[in-house]
């Protein structure tokens, strides 16, 4: 009788603790990454790799509720929409920007809302369609809101818009599987469709190419980045190919370096309407454009 006792609650446990892990981790998405959410026309994705860069690099993390977020982080992901498209290159600093995402990490729903609600510079206001507790800085506006565990979404506009777009189950998907695995699998992963500005890389693209553009999928590992090209014409891709491989070649010659030739063929590959920037060594200037948008958005948070 006490055997069967035993193994009785044993089974009532193990079923209520299944049913505890099934809460966390089930998401109303399914499998698929959360940033998939993310990527409207014109938006610069983001997704940073916290298990391979160490975020500790970008930020100050002395303060206690800083460092909980960071040391349990394992991906941080959000969008940039340019308030005013007219500048070729995009800017660190998101003085000119709008941005949301989320942060990904072993993070429980009751400690980060009961630090928030601590904190005396945050308001919060639960909203009654969504129940989500909404908590704003009044500062510098920025908003966030815990959906559930795990999971801490932001926004310097409105998080329930946020919220609405990027996590619940009638979400858009923008990005697919197939590029979301690549982004997922690098350090830093970038993704834009239809640009209408670009990352300072060295290739020379201009406001008329950045127009033929269907698309840009770039990831960064360690000193070198790949990008991929997605152009809307295989005549287009042609030209951008030259384009792109000319730019890339100017630079090195005003560095008083002297271009490989085999080198530049392996570099520079295009197939139909895509355009591939395979392996580049990144330069200081270039890998610090990438990383400073990194850091500025952890200042901000």
């Amino acid at each position: 009788m006490k055997t069967r006792s035993v193994r009785s609650i044993a089974i009532v446990l193990a079923a209520v603790l299944l049913l505890l892990c099934s809460c966390v981790t089930k998401r109303p998405y399914g499998e698929e990454q959360y940033f998939q959410g993310l990527g409207v026309d014109g938006d610069f994705v983001v997704t940073v790799n916290a298990d391979l860069l160490d975020v500790h690099d970008y930020v100050d993390t002395d303060d206690s509720g800083v460092s909980y977020v960071t040391d349990r982080m394992t991906r941080l992901s959000f969008a940039l929409r340019d308030k005013n498209p007219s500048s070729e290159v995009i800017q660190p600093g998101y003085d000119g920007y709008d941005f949301y995402g989320a942060v990904e990490g072993d993070y429980s729903k009751t400690l980060i809302q009961g630090g928030l609600k601590l904190g005396s510079s945050f308001t919060s206001v639960k909203d009654s369609g969504t129940q989500l507790t909404v908590f704003t800085d009044p500062v510098s506006g920025i908003q966030a809101a815990i959906p559930m565990n795990g999971i801490i979404l932001f926004s310097s506009t409105d998080v329930l818009d946020t919220y609405k777009e990027t996590f619940s189950a009638t979400r858009t998907r923008y990005i697919s599987d197939e590029d979301a695995a690549r982004l997922a699998s690098s350090q830093v992963g970038i993704y834009v469709s239809k640009p209408t500005t670009m990352l300072d890389l060295g290739l020379d693209i201009d406001k008329d190419a950045l127009g033929n553009i269907d698309s840009v999928l770039l990831v960064m590992d360690d000193e070198t980045v790949s990008i991929e090209f997605r152009l809307k014409s295989e005549k287009l891709a042609d030209s951008f190919s030259i384009l792109i491989k000319g730019g890339y070649v100017g630079n090195l010659r005003r560095n008083g370096i002297k271009p490989d030739m085999d080198k530049l063929r392996q570099m520079f590959v295009q197939e139909l309407d895509k355009v591939r920037v395979q392996g580049m060594e990144l330069t200081e200037e270039q890998k610090k454009s990438i990383t400073d948008i990194i850091t500025s958005l952890l200042d901000i948070l």
